[in-house]
């Protein structure tokens, strides 16, 4: 029932279908996990992730497309050229749930294309077509332009400038901002670099066939009780009213919010970046498909649609020293046409205003200078200038410059970090350092539970059993797939996934898949980037510099080395890895991933 994938070779423009095994989808279901196993089975070790060797993969699971909610996401799958790492990065929007309504759970992208192209899907057909008069263009256009050449209603998953021109953090915009529908991005890792290294512009689709369940009476009884609880929850009700700009607020209040490159964790006046304020410049709401939540926020800036989001707010506005959301949502739109992270975007620029304070760079904008901060992100997507070198990521750049510099590179394994400052959370300095991709809030999110209450604050004591058991967690969640932002229980998930596909599960088996995902996902980083590259620490400013704390900064908090050598000890002991960070054969036994326990999850042949 699941499990169809479409093989492109971009370097023959051969296209044929393949298919997982009935174990591969029962151990790994969709999404996230699949995208591992898959990269796993298909990568060899050594080469840059911008060589035509480095698959990409873009992956729905069991629950997309279908009635449960927030059901409208994938996984776009890679090896990540900012980190040299494994990356999973995640969209929304409305072009999962069409990909398998055209037929198809996966596309699997190999090879290079010798000129650039982009592949049109629609109900089973697939063809490769020149894409010469798209490349150079922003994703707007290049949006427009596609449709015109196949239908007005295909969605599109495309890069701009910045992943054609190989900028390390590029994207891959699925959509656009204009759309009626809330477009979506796949921004963190670079996956967009990939996409251009290989000279794919674009994937458009179109579907109608229909998505087959196990029990549709099953899915349309635990849809309505899902449903009623969803809209019940306060969370929900904020993030319907405001959006994720909810949390600029509370994150401004406690110290949390990324200020001048994490030198502070607050803003002594954030009342112009809070959701309040996005709420009275929004001009319309935008969900994804199948979402009751809606927490897209659409605002107007210099005659366009932008979609404006916490983490812009926090990395481009309160890093970047940028107190108004019509400045963010300016920079915003640069990163959205020219396809560009708007975290690692945000994290580099404001690296770069501090390296310049300190007479380390030049040709670079100060703290707060809006309109040149545009430039300089217009910069770095076209690679001009200072740019170059600020498209290689923080960590690259600050290693270019010297010493001096890389104190100030706020990122981990290469990835920056995003609007949350460990040092007010300690919990996701656990998280950051851990994280599967490199520094990333969404693998262990104890932002809310520290700050209300249910999880000690500031304390090293149990917070590692919280963040292992998150991890496992969401990595099954990323495997259904479905959103952060949805209130549900395990239980749900269980329903959903027997509804969807027959597959029973009890809530171990569930967890058990995620701890198998994140345990392969450290195998294959340990192989591909060695002990070097999959150091679980975090950026000297965070473990060494106090962080001054609102509501006047005469107080502070640190974070020391050995606080997190206390949380990261427990935590391999709870994962079943050695002290170096390494899973232990046991371990490996367990989960079916020892040396002579694996099998290949295609099928042979092709049917």
């Amino acid at each position: 029932m699941f499990g169809r994938l479409l093989f492109v070779d971009l370097a023959s423009g051969t296209i044929r279908d393949r298919f997982l095994t009935a174990s591969a989808v029962s151990r790994f279901l969709g999404g996230k996990g699949l995208g591992i196993a898959l990269l796993d089975e298909l990568s060899t070790p050594g080469g840059d992730p911008l060589d035509s060797g480095n698959p990409l993969c873009f992956l729905t699971g069991p629950l997309t497309g279908t009635p449960f909610p927030t059901s409208g996401r994938f996984t776009v799958a890679t090896r990540s050229p900012l980190t040299g790492l494994w990356l999973d990065s995640h969209a929304g929007g409305h072009f999962a749930p069409f990909l398998r309504k055209a037929g198809y759970d996966g596309i699997v992208f190999t090879g290079r294309a010798d000129v650039p192209v982009y592949l049109w899907l629609c109900d089973g057909k697939a063809e490769l077509r020149e894409a010469a008069d798209f490349w150079g263009k922003g994703v707007e256009e290049t949006v427009r332009g596609v449709r015109e050449e196949t239908d007005p209603k295909a969605h599109v998953a495309s890069i701009g400038p910045a992943g054609e021109n190989l900028v390390r953090f590029a994207s891959i915009a699925i959509d656009c901002d204009a759309d009626p529908w809330r477009a979506g991005m796949a921004g963190r890792g670079g996956a967009g670099a990939v996409m251009g290294s290989k000279n794919l512009k674009a994937v458009a689709l179109k579907g109608s066939k229909p998505i087959p369940l196990a029990d549709e009476a099953g899915m349309k009884v635990l849809v309505k009780d899902l449903l009623e609880r969803v809209m019940k929850n306060p969370g929900v009700h904020s993030l319907r009213v405001l959006g994720t700009a909810a949390l600029v607020e509370p994150m401004n209040r406690t110290g949390i919010l990324p200020c001048f490159n994490f030198r502070k964790g607050f803003l002594e006046n954030a009342h112009a970046l809070n959701g309040a304020n996005l709420r009275y410049h929004a001009r319309r709401d935008a969900g994804c498909f199948n979402c009751p939540i809606v927490c897209g926020r659409v605002m107007a800036s210099e005659g366009r649609d932008v979609k404006v989001e916490y983490e812009a707010l926090a990395l481009l506005g309160a890093s970047c020293g940028l107190t108004d959301v019509e400045d963010v949502a300016r920079a915003i739109a640069v990163c959205n046409d020219m396809g560009m992270d708007v975290i690692s975007a945000g994290g580099v620029a404001a690296f770069a205003m501090d390296a310049a304070s300190r007479g380390l760079l030049e040709e670079v904008p100060e703290f707060g200078d809006a309109a040149g901060q545009v430039r300089l992100l217009e910069a770095i997507a076209r690679r001009e200038g200072i740019g170059n070198l600020l498209a290689e990521g923080s960590r690259k750049a600050s290693e270019a410059i010297g010493v001096e510099a890389w104190e100030l590179a706020v990122q981990v394994k290469g990835l920056e970090l995003p609007g949350y400052d460990p040092r007010s959370s300690w919990g996701m300095a656990l998280a950051y350092a851990t994280a599967d991709r490199g520094g990333c809030h969404q693998r262990a999110w104890t932002v809310m539970p520290e700050i209300d209450g249910a999880v000690e604050r500031f304390s090293a004591e149990g917070t590692a059993r919280i963040v292992k058991n998150l991890q496992d967690d969401r990595a099954a969640a990323y495997s259904l797939v479905v959103c952060d932002f949805l209130p549900m229980e395990t239980e749900d998930a269980l329903k959903g996934l027997k509804a969807a596909s027959g597959i029973e599960l009890d809530e171990s088996g569930y967890l058990e898949i995620g701890e198998r995902v994140w345990n392969l996902a450290r195998l294959f980083n340990l192989r591909h980037a060695g002990p070097e590259g999959t150091q679980d620490t975090l950026p000297p400013r965070l473990l060494r510099e106090p962080l001054p704390m609102p509501p006047q900064g005469k107080t502070a908090v640190s974070l020391t080395v050995w606080d997190l050598k206390l949380m990261l000890d427990d935590y391999y002991s709870l994962r079943g890895w050695d002290a170096q960070g390494h899973p232990r054969e046991s371990t490996l036994k367990r989960l079916g991933l020892a040396e002579g326990f694996r099998e290949s999850i295609l099928e042979k042949g092709e049917k």
